[in-house]
């Protein structure tokens, strides 16, 4: 898991914003502190992405119930004929 982090690319939007604010910074340096920015970005947002998997979930479940539903009424009606 450590690796994965190691190998982590910060968005190139965000990289962009801390290079425009710190343009003395290197590249190694920008990288760390967008990473750094985004870590603290998903830390404070954690909750809000919960419920917005959550409500994800549920639409997604939804969907797949209608679709098979569709599918089971389609083949019942072809056995009528």
């Amino acid at each position: 898991m450590k690796q994965e982090a190691e190998k982590r690319e910060p968005m190139p939007s965000v990289l962009k914003h801390v290079r425009e604010q710190n343009p003395t910074f290197s590249k190694d340096e920008a990288i760390k502190e967008a990473l750094a920015m985004e870590d603290r970005y998903n830390e404070s947002n954690k909750e809000r992405d919960a419920k917005r998997n959550a409500e994800f979930q549920k639409q997604w479940e939804r969907a797949l119930t209608r679709e098979s539903y569709n599918t089971m009424f389609e083949y019942m009606d072809g056995l009528g004929e």
